[in-house]
């Protein structure tokens, strides 16, 4: 790799180390390169602590600044290569509006549909063709804040490693177990012979998460953010599942649907 220092950033971005950072930008090459972005102090900070994957840190110059400190000392103790870019190239690799001056390589990390339904959580999150990756980020999050399992994923749904899913799990992507699943049903059919209870969070469910027994293993699946799940879909299902709400609403957000879910099964598990 080129040396690069605080006062020798690369700025430009024909560089070769540049232009592969630029490259995983695009889902295709984040899957043949087993590697993602991350951004900001803190997420990478993270990640360097707990020794989640780092390869390379990118940094601009004024990470030099006290409160870059740490991330410098932590990359030396963990051996990981610093590259130094200038601030105006670091904001156009970023998709962020408002870039911190620290970003990072991981590799991706690699799971199993046995890790999930070995897990001692017994609760496990489908997420199935959702769309937006805020919302994707977002369930992540919530299914570490409450021990989950994991989320499985099925095809079409947005890839988990966009830098928006990324910032919108706040990290949880570096440690919530995330599967790629190829289909829901066989997935489910294995879930339930391994004795767990499945279910689907839908509009007009007969049952509230508030009436089923979430102390069993469980399977929950979300459905795409404009259509929700469809009648095809719901096969296998043992339970399918309403959020009351007042009449004035007719749906909620996906990410908050689930997270009612996810909390009510923390709740009865924490009165077990």
């Amino acid at each position: 790799m080129e040396r690069t220092s605080p006062h020798t950033p690369l700025t430009s971005k024909e560089n070769k180390a540049v232009r592969y950072l630029v490259s995983l930008s695009d889902p295709k090459a984040r899957k043949k390169e087993k590697a993602f972005l991350i951004e900001g102090i803190k997420m990478v900070e993270e990640a360097l602590r707990d020794n989640l994957g780092v390869k390379q840190v990118i940094a601009a110059p004024s990470l030099t600044q006290h409160y870059g400190k740490g991330i410098l000392k932590l990359a030396e103790h963990r051996s990981v290569e610093i590259l130094w870019i200038s601030e105006r190239l670091l904001g156009s690799i970023s998709d962020s509006k408002t870039p911190q001056p620290v970003m990072a390589t991981v590799g991706m990390r690699e799971h199993s549909e046995e890790a999930l339904l070995a897990h001692s959580a017994g609760l496990i999150v489908i997420a199935h063709q959702l769309q937006d990756p805020g919302n994707l980020g977002t369930i992540i999050r919530t299914a570490e804040a409450v021990g989950a399992s994991g989320v499985a994923i099925t095809p079409h749904t947005v890839d988990p490693y966009n830098g928006k899913a990324v910032r919108g799990s706040m990290g949880s992507i570096l440690r919530v177990p995330v599967v790629r699943i190829q289909n829901e049903h066989d997935f489910v059919r294995t879930c339930r012979e391994r004795g767990f209870q499945a279910a689907a969070l839908v509009l007009n469910g007969r049952e509230t998460p508030f009436e089923l027994d979430l102390t069993v293993p469980t399977v929950i699946m979300l459905g795409q953010e404009s259509s929700g799940l469809m009648a095809g879909e719901l096969a296998g299902f043992d339970h399918r599942i309403r959020i009351p709400m007042a009449e004035t609403i007719d749906s909620l957000n996906v990410a908050i649907s689930a997270a009612v879910f996810l909390y009510e099964a923390m709740r009865q598990r924490m009165r077990r």
